[in-house]
C-alpha cells in the first residue's frame, strides 16, 4: 500500500457509517509503522504566517525529581515554544491537572488551552481552521520504572493513541487524526510528557468532548472503547488487553457553536474532490525525504549562512543549545547523532514560507565538537 492508497483508505474509513473490523485497524497502523522514520521537529521563531515542517520532536531533558510532575507551562517551554507556553497561563487556559491509573500506567491530564495564532508557526490546516486547541498530557509507570528515553532502542516500542473524542460523533471517524492533529513529544526524569494539537474543539462544548488514551496502538482502536449509538457515550472496555481512559475535557459551554460544528463534521466526512485529491502534507514529506537523499549523499541542498557556523554551548544537564537570530534549540546530541556517528547530522529542521525555506543542520567531528549552521534551501519543486 503507497501513501495514496492509504490515504484513500483512510478516507474511506471515515465516511463509513459502520464500525470499522479491527483488521482494517490493524492494518492502517502496519502500514503506518512500517513507513514511520524518527522524525523530530525543531521549530524557528518567525512571525505568524510562516509555516514549519510536520515533523516529530523528541528531546530528552532533565530538570525535576522523578515524583515531580512539569506543569503545561514547563513542559511547553522545554519543547521550546516561549508563546504557546504563556497561553497557557493566561485566563483562557484550563488548568486540569488530574490523573487516572489504568494497566501499567499513569495518565495525567494537566491543560489545554484553545485559540488561533498561539505559536509563531501554522500547521498547514490552519489556512482553513484558525483556531486550534492544545494540551498538555504525560504518561508515567504505574511501578515507578522510567519511561524509555528517547535516545534508547526502547523508546516508541510502546505506541500511544492520545486524542480528543466528542461525544456522539463516530469516535473512528473524528478523531486527532481526521481533525488535522499533530503532537510533540519528549521524556524528563522518566516521565513522557506529550503536547498534543488539532483543530479547535470548544465549538463542540455543548455536546461534550472526552480525552482518550490508548497504550499499545497509534490509531483509535475499537477494542478500547464502545460507543452507543444512540446516547453518543464512549465508554472504556475492561476487557481491553492494555490501558485505556477517558478524561472529560471541562469546556466553555459558552464558545459552543452548533452551526460551525455542524460545518466543520460535514467537512471532515464529505471532503469536496480537490480536497481529497491534493495533500501538500504528503508534498511536503516528499520534499523534506528528498532534502535528506541529498545530504547523505553529500550533495548541497543549497547556501550556508556563514554567520550562522558556531559551536554549540552545553548545559548542567548535557543538553547542547544553539541559537543565532531567530532560531533557538535545545536538544541532547543523540537526537541528532547516532552513537559513534560523526560528519553531517541526518536530521535537522526546516522553516520558511513560499518559495524561503532554511534548514538547520549540526555537524560533529571527531573530537566531539558539535557545530550548527543554517542553509538557505534551494526552490522547493512545486
Amino acid at each position: 500500500m503507497n501513501d495514496a492508497d492509504l490515504e484513500r483508505a483512510l478516507r474511506q474509513s471515515l465516511a463509513s457509517e459502520a464500525e470499522p473490523e479491527e483488521s482494517f485497524n490493524q492494518s492502517i497502523i502496519l502500514q503506518i509503522k512500517e513507513r514511520k522514520p524518527i522524525k523530530i521537529k525543531y521549530r524557528k521563531r518567525l512571525s505568524a504566517g510562516l509555516l514549519t515542517a510536520a515533523l516529530l520532536l523528541v528531546l530528552s531533558v532533565s530538570a525535576y525529581a522523578a515524583a515531580q510532575l512539569f506543569s503545561a507551562k514547563q513542559v511547553v517551554e522545554k519543547l521550546g515554544e516561549q508563546l504557546l507556553a504563556e497561553a497557557f497561563e493566561s485566563a483562557d487556559a484550563v488548568q486540569i491537572n488530574q490523573s487516572k491509573a489504568a494497566g501499567d500506567y499513569r495518565f495525567t491530564l494537566h491543560g489545554l488551552v484553545s485559540g488561533a495564532g498561539l505559536r509563531p508557526f501554522q500547521h498547514s490546516a490552519e489556512d482553513i481552521y484558525p483556531d486550534r486547541t492544545y494540551a498538555v498530557v504525560s504518561i508515567a509507570r504505574g511501578d515507578g520504572k522510567p519511561m524509555p528515553a528517547t535516545a534508547s532502542a526502547e523508546y516508541g516500542k510502546e505506541p500511544f493513541f492520545i486524542s480528543p473524542l466528542v461525544k456522539g460523533l463516530k469516535p473512528w471517524q473524528i478523531n486527532i487524526a481526521s481533525m488535522n492533529g499533530a503532537y510533540s513529544e519528549t521524556v524528563i526524569d522518566g516521565v513522557m510528557y506529550r503536547l498534543i494539537e488539532c483543530d479547535q474543539v470548544e465549538i463542540f462544548a455543548d455536546r461534550g468532548v472526552y480525552l482518550a488514551f490508548i497504550s499499545g496502538s497509534s490509531f483509535y482502536n475499537t477494542e478500547a472503547f464502545t460507543y452507543d449509538e444512540t446516547t453518543g457515550e464512549i465508554q472504556t472496555r475492561e476487557d481491553y488487553n492494555g490501558a485505556a481512559v477517558l478524561f472529560d475535557l471541562p469546556l466553555n459551554l459558552a464558545k459552543a457553536d452548533h452551526e460551525k460544528a455542524e460545518a466543520y463534521v460535514e467537512a471532515l466526512l464529505n471532503p469536496s474532490p480537490s480536497a481529497a485529491s491534493s495533500n501538500p502534507d504528503q508534498e511536503w514529506a516528499e520534499w523534506i525525504n528528498e532534502l535528506r537523499v541529498k545530504l547523505r549523499g553529500g550533495e548541497s541542498i543549497g547556501e550556508i549562512i556563514p554567520e550562522s557556523v558556531k559551536e554549540v554551548t552545553y548545559d548542567d544537564s548535557g543538553n547542547f543549545h544553539y541559537e543565532h537570530d531567530d532560531w533557538s534549540v535545545t536538544s541532547t546530541p543523540e537526537d541528532f547523532f547516532r552513537e559513534g556517528q560523526v560528519g553531517d547530522s541526518d536530521r535537522f529542521s526546516v522553516s520558511g514560507k513560499g518559495d524561503l525555506y532554511w534548514a538547520l543542520q549540526f555537524h560533529r567531528d571527531g573530537d566531539g565538537v558539535i557545530t550548527g549552521r543554517i542553509i538557505e534551501l534551494d526552490p522547493q519543486k512545486q
